[in-house]
């Protein structure tokens, strides 16, 4: 694995200098080609940060992860605990279930509070369901702030306990999520949250789920594990346990974005605190089986990510007291949501082709030299990771399919961030199948690049046959677009648990 991240580490270096090599020292094209090369070239360092970021995240994840978290188990606590369940116009039976598990984890050693925000007719069955558990029922009429306007309304007027669990709804805890987690706030005081991974079990409702689920595997078995030895993890928003006094003196959690959890975390961060992951299945969810409430989810993280990068850049990455490596990391974070710009210019690489635009027009040997291992190795390691971390191969297809299907959204929300263009909260839950033509973006690359690709077959020569290759390549990552967005099945994890006899 040390040989494997080194040779990753120099190859990514050695591609991103040979396409600024091959842009300034051995490009004869026009000016044409030299925009497009251009924008290529800041393609390739996109991705050579994102990868430099995620290969060392693994090398963290595998040899530093497990001191981190080795004396996490207690079953004691030091203080009573308040779990916080946000709510906004849930399926009732939905929550009746969740709700249930959730207070299994409550007992005698934490205050159930259910926060909800509905504005439909739902409300009446969830107070019902809080009654019966003796929960502490808080409905508001005016949504301000949304999720995280919710949970500041309870910190600061209802909750009195030091140690703050936020689940939301579709989650279920195992009875020891509890007891596991706050004993690592316990012995650290300088850790403001513990957070777990969010594990989707109900894959089996259709393939966007089981999607929705390899995008995980690869952000809580890598990259936070990762992030959780460096310092620079931040919360996911569920399945995770804070210290009040910490989110006091960042003014609780952040109102100002769509992604109040990244952002109370980097307001933790530049107060001197840090979170640590717990890489343990506590608790179980589910993830969004149709594309509606998929793009919701996708755009919330996207957008709000997006918003973020300009406090990103003022209280960590220009700032002397973090070191390079929490730099880099925070980098890849901040940036990682305009990968559809970037995508879109490996898209065109064909089909410019056609049309005589060369994109880094080098000679043979720089291509076979530094491109080639460069791509390979860089493939290699994605793979090796997955299979290192026990994930069945198809996952690795998924998550490259997943940022190219996805390519459209990336662009439409960073203009909608640009502008200031503003979009109701929806959750992950919400819709259902979209209809076809929010695919065309898609579909018309698709049938250009398997165009394109054709053409240059036919044509012959070895640009041609490399570039078609990548093409057919690409063709292949987005055909999940015409299965994503199937009607699901019921899931075996939604099956009644109630039954009238």
């Amino acid at each position: 694995m040390n040989i494997l991240t080194g040779s990753t580490m120099v190859f990514i270096f050695i591609g991103i200098f040979s396409s600024f090599y091959a842009v300034m020292i051995l490009h004869h094209g026009t000016v044409v080609d030299d925009i497009f090369s251009l924008f290529f070239w800041s393609a390739t360092l996109f991705f050579g940060i994102q990868s430099l970021s995620f290969m060392l995240a693994f090398r963290r994840s595998k040899y530093k992860y497990g001191t981190t978290t080795s004396n996490s188990f207690i079953k004691s606590y030091r203080e009573k605990i308040a779990i916080l369940v946000p709510i906004y116009n849930e399926d009732p039976d939905m929550a009746m279930t969740n709700l249930m598990a959730i207070y299994s984890n409550t007992d005698s050693l934490a205050t159930l509070y259910i926060l909800d925000d509905s504005t439909n007719d739902s409300s009446v069955k969830i107070k019902e369901i809080s009654d019966k558990m003796n929960a502490t029922y808080i409905h508001r009429i005016d949504r301000t702030g949304y999720k995280a306007g919710a949970l500041n309304n309870a910190l600061k007027n209802f909750v009195k306990e030091e140690y703050v669990t936020v689940l939301d709804i579709d989650q279920m805890p195992s009875p020891d999520f509890v007891r596991e987690t706050v004993g690592l706030l316990d012995n650290n005081p300088g850790v403001a949250f513990v957070q777990v991974p969010q594990y989707y079990t109900n894959t089996d409702a259709s393939a966007l789920a089981e999607m929705a689920e390899a995008q995980q595997f690869i952000f809580y078995e890598i990259l936070t594990e990762g992030k959780s030895v460096l310092g620079s993890l931040f919360s996911c928003g569920t399945n995770v346990i804070y210290r009040k006094s910490a989110l006091e003196k960042v003014g609780y959690f952040d109102e100002t974005n769509l992604v109040e959890d990244i952002t109370t975390s980097v307001n933790l961060v530049s107060k001197g605190y840090k979170g640590l992951y717990y890489n343990k299945k506590l608790v179980f969810g589910r993830a969004p089986t149709t594309m509606e409430g998929y793009i919701n989810q996708q755009w919330r993280w996207s957008a709000g990510s997006l918003a973020l990068m300009p406090r990103i850049f003022k209280r960590i990455l220009l700032q002397r007291k973090y070191s390079l490596k929490m730099k880099i990391d925070w980098l890849a974070t901040s940036t990682w949501y305009l990968f559809g710009w970037f995508y879109l210019m490996f898209l065109l690489a064909p089909i410019l082709d056609i049309f005589h635009v060369r994109i880094l027009v080098m000679n043979p040997y720089v291509y076979l030299v530094a491109w080639v291992p460069y791509t390979i190795i860089l493939m290699f390691t994605f793979i090796m990771t997955h299979v290192d971390k026990g994930a069945p191969l198809k996952y690795v297809f998924y998550n490259m399919a997943a940022n190219l299907v996805l390519f459209p959204l990336s662009i439409s929300v960073t203009l909608s961030v640009i502008l200031k263009k503003k979009k109701p909260f929806t959750t992950a839950r919400t819709g259902g199948k979209l209809p076809w033509y929010k695919f065309l973006p898609q579909m018309v690359i698709m049938a250009a690049i398997l165009t394109a690709s054709s053409i240059l077959t036919y044509e012959g020569g070895f640009y041609n046959y490399v570039t078609a290759f990548w093409g057919y390549f690409q063709f292949l990552l987005l055909t999940p677009v015409f299965i994503l967005n199937r009607t699901p099945r019921e899931s075996s994890m939604d099956y009644p648990v109630f039954k009238d006899y």
